[in-house]
């Protein structure tokens, strides 16, 4: 549970004991939302809004935003698709020192209150305005160049190793088979004798018999959100990406789309943070990402009915702990095996 400064010095904590930490990377005040405290628990502003009809805003006083906005955040993913190289080239503290005023208005555009979170939230979430903007027209070159670079980073942050990329044709349709349409995978070799080489993974299905289409077709994005926070996973979490993301979730239709989303890159944001070289601080904000999704317990039994979340989550661990096995006869990597065993069968469980 997260409060805000004023929500908590407004509050009754007579009795309580509590643990207190200033937040630097942003995020929303559960104060007023009975999902995840108990309304006696709210601050004296929101327990006396409780139950009330608070007034609509004009729809002309938005007008302007709606027309603007969609390609204000057009031009922010344009600059994000230009902006990446892979690895060996990329500088992606420059990128993102260039973009920082835009991001800092669309975080100042979250302060304005939530009217103007409604705006962005419909924006951030409407397909058809993603399809139509963000692809690019036949006679607009630099457009299909951008959208072609999207392409291409997308088809490079696939969940399959260099190894298994060089397979026959025939392997591939296997994995398609077994892994269904859309399907994220995560690959790995058998011995001769079927049983599996240490360090290695068995085919596994990050998402088998999910309820939700949404969710199996993994990295395939529909909206700017979507693709924005593929780009977030790509530069390994920028503060003010980060910020700005967290901000927006006082709205609930934000907050529950956004959540699939994240849901839905688990495993690519696994893969980003194995790689990364600066690993501690991009695991403190997936950290504090979750925290934040996850604390309303409503929401999370959502995701985990309907979007296989154990699923998931259990699979990618058992991927990170096997990933960094090594030959040995020592006693305690048996032990270290037999856990992930142990975790293989609690995620067959789950399936």
């Amino acid at each position: 549970m997260s409060l805000c400064a004023e929500c908590f010095n407004n509050g009754d904590h007579t009795g309580h004991d509590f643990n207190m930490f200033r937040s630097q990377a942003g995020g929303a005040c559960d104060c007023g939302d009975s999902n995840v405290m108990r309304d006696s628990g709210f601050c004296r502003r929101h327990r006396l809004r409780t139950g009330e009809n608070v007034p609509s805003i004009p729809r002309d006083l938005l007008l302007m935003s709606e027309m603007v906005l969609p390609r204000f955040i057009l031009c922010i993913i344009q600059y994000l698709r230009d902006g990446y190289i892979e690895p060996a080239e990329r500088d992606l503290q420059k990128v993102l020192q260039q973009l920082e005023p835009q991001i800092t208005f669309l975080e100042e555009l979250t302060k304005m209150g939530g009217a103007m979170r409604t705006v962005l939230t419909k924006i951030l979430t409407n397909q058809q305005t993603y399809k139509e903007l963000s692809m690019g027209k036949e006679d607009n070159l630099y457009a299909k160049k951008n959208y072609d670079k999207y392409l291409s980073a997308l088809k490079n942050s696939d969940l399959v190793s260099v190894e298994e990329k060089n397979q026959s044709a025939a392997a591939d349709i296997a994995v398609g088979a077994e892994g269904g349409a859309g399907a994220m995978v995560l690959l790995g070799t058998e011995d001769q004798d079927g049983g599996q080489s240490v360090g290695q993974r068995k085919r596994v299905k990050l998402s088998s018999s999910t309820k939700d289409p949404y969710i199996i077709d993994s990295l395939k994005h529909k909206c700017f959100l979507e693709e924005l926070l593929f780009w977030t996973i790509k530069f390994e979490f920028p503060q003010k990406m980060v910020t700005f993301l967290l901000n927006m979730l006082p709205d609930q239709d934000y907050k529950i789309t956004f959540t699939k989303t994240f849901v839905q890159h688990y495993a690519f944001i696994m893969k980003t943070l194995m790689k990364s070289h600066e690993s501690d601080t991009m695991s403190n904000r997936i950290v504090h990402i979750s925290v934040q999704l996850f604390s309303n317990e409503e929401l999370a039994r959502h995701m985990t009915e309907e979007c296989q979340l154990l699923d998931i989550m259990v699979t990618v661990l058992l991927y990170m702990m096997e990933s960094c096995l090594i030959k040995s006869e020592l006693q305690g990597l048996w032990l270290f095996k037999q856990s992930c065993v142990r975790l293989q069968s609690l995620r067959d469980c789950l399936v």
